[in-house]
């Protein structure tokens, strides 16, 4: 006697409608046999098993990247909030480049920092104003006075910003808004990957907005 198949579409019905048909049937689940990736047959208790360990795997490698980047974050947020501490109490636009361009390297692993302004001012340190037209010329095409620009540098480019000793490859080009002093916090690396597009700036902006009104404070 020739046996009778079912139509599979059916079967997938019948257990999406009697979901406790399996759980009160186990025995079937025990008998069900499923061809393994290796080759061998597993059941399908055996194979679900196995699914919810690389599932409980995916999950935890998950979770842990997620731990990861918030540990990271908790580290940089305590960092931005000992400048901004230390900017408040900052007394000249000198102090405020000065401690600004220290932290970053000494805090934040940055190579090099120069907070740079586009207009003089009597209360700037020498050699912090840079000729706007001559920075447009130059650098242009990556710096903007609204957005943040993060990626490489040609060396041209480079020693424009950081000076030829510093050796910069990869940046982060931060707008400091002021309508009297504007100016642009610049962050130089050795490692070209260390700012790039992927980066989250939301620090930046924010310690930017905070010099921005620093400064304004501190240029009168």
């Amino acid at each position: 006697m020739s046996k009778k198949l079912i139509d599979p579409k059916l079967v997938e019905e019948f257990l999406i409608l009697n979901p406790d048909f399996l759980y009160e049937n186990s025995h079937i689940l025990n008998a069900l046999e499923i061809v393994h990736e290796t080759g061998g047959a597993v059941s399908l208790i055996q194979r679900q098993v196995e699914m919810l360990r690389k599932n409980y795997e995916s999950t935890s490698e998950n979770l842990i990247k997620l731990i990861e980047i918030a540990e990271k974050n908790e580290r940089i947020f305590e960092k931005t909030k000992k400048l901004i501490l230390d900017l408040i109490i900052c007394e000249s636009l000198t102090e405020i480049v000065s401690k600004t361009e220290d932290t970053f390297v000494k805090d934040f692993d940055t190579d090099s920092c120069k907070l740079l302004f586009f207009k003089s001012s009597n209360n700037l340190p020498k050699g912090r104003v840079i000729e706007a037209k001559e920075a447009h010329s130059l650098i242009g095409k990556k710096y903007n006075a609204t957005d943040i620009f993060c990626g490489p540098l040609s060396e041209k480019e480079s020693n424009f910003i950081f000076g030829k000793r510093a050796k910069v490859i990869g940046c982060a080009l931060v707008p400091v808004r002021n309508s009297d002093c504007p100016g642009m916090l610049a962050l130089g690396s050795k490692d070209e990957q260390k700012y790039s597009n992927e980066n989250d700036t939301l620090f930046l902006e924010f310690i930017a907005e905070a010099l921005s009104r620093l400064v304004d404070r501190n240029n009168k």
